[in-house]
């Protein structure tokens, strides 16, 4: 068949630094379990070939590659020649022989598939595109009629919480949320996913919410939320969120720990939306 060509912009704000493709890793160890049920509820399934588009350093790649087992195929694709690279060397590290990475630029290029895919995954991703309908649009014109699309995404607006209210936890959330909306991502594209989904000529989506809810000294939470700010700081900056003293990264993790564990206190994280539907039977 005649190759499938997308032309996409772009840009994620964060980079691609060493830290930052850290942090994406400990994101998705603290999601993994939500995306999974998010692609289960789906119906990825054995022998399907599946693209995940945003893959970083290859979290969702690897989870999809469990569903669609050796029979299936799963092509993870990103703008990061950085986070291709380590999703190659992890790759390799875990032998996985079903999976494919291919660094696009998604700013300026085309991605060329030599043929459609049963399914098209992503996760936090839509959220930094100024229209992400058109995007899935163009995206969804990679899958084969009656196909999967499913996409899980944040909803920052309202933010996490905690119970009773630890300030130290909230006010690094809060900043988090500012931060994204004043480099132009959207906090509420987890919200606003069946409207995405429909704009992009897709069928109306079931969809979920899910949260972590966390308590205790030993959470990974503190430490997830003070490397999210560390990468974040100099955004913060730079759009007038915070400085660096008001911040105080170096001892956030320490503090908002202490707080939580001397108040007895339940932090829920921000909620995450997952939404799933098929392609139209015929191609509009």
């Amino acid at each position: 068949m005649e190759p499938i060509q997308l032309g996409q912009p772009s840009g994620y704000a964060l980079g691609h630094a060493e830290d930052e493709l850290d942090r994406i890793i400990n994101v998705a160890r603290f999601l993994g379990d939500l995306t999974e049920h998010v692609l289960r509820l789906a119906g990825l399934a054995p022998g399907m070939r599946v693209l995940d588009v945003g893959c970083g350093p290859g979290d969702v790649v690897f989870l999809a590659a469990r569903f669609v087992g050796p029979e299936g195929t799963v092509i993870g694709v990103d703008t990061s020649p950085e986070a291709i690279e380590q999703a190659r060397q992890r790759t390799a590290a875990i032998g996985l022989t079903n999976v494919h990475f291919l660094t696009q630029d998604l700013s300026d290029s085309e991605l060329v598939l030599d043929e459609a895919v049963d399914a098209l995954i992503g996760r936090l991703v839509l959220q930094y595109f100024a229209e992400p309908a058109l995007v899935l649009r163009r995206l969804a014109s990679l899958v084969k009629p009656g196909g999967l699309v499913a996409f899980q995404e944040s909803d920052m607006k309202d933010g996490g919480y905690s119970e009773p209210v630890c300030p130290v936890y909230e006010m690094a959330l809060q900043r988090v949320m500012q931060t994204f909306t004043r480099i132009g991502a959207d906090p509420r594209t987890g919200s606003r996913l069946a409207q995405i989904f429909e704009e992009a000529g897709l069928l109306a989506p079931q969809m979920i919410l899910h949260a972590r809810v966390e308590r205790g000294p030993d959470s990974p939470i503190y430490n997830l939320v003070a490397q999210t700010t560390r990468v974040m700081l100099p955004l913060m900056q730079r759009t007038g969120v915070a400085t660096a003293e008001e911040v105080g990264v170096e001892t956030l993790a320490e503090r908002m720990r202490a707080e939580a564990v001397a108040l007895d206190a339940t932090l829920v994280t921000t909620p995450f939306i997952g939404a799933w539907t098929r392609t139209p039977l015929i191609k509009q």
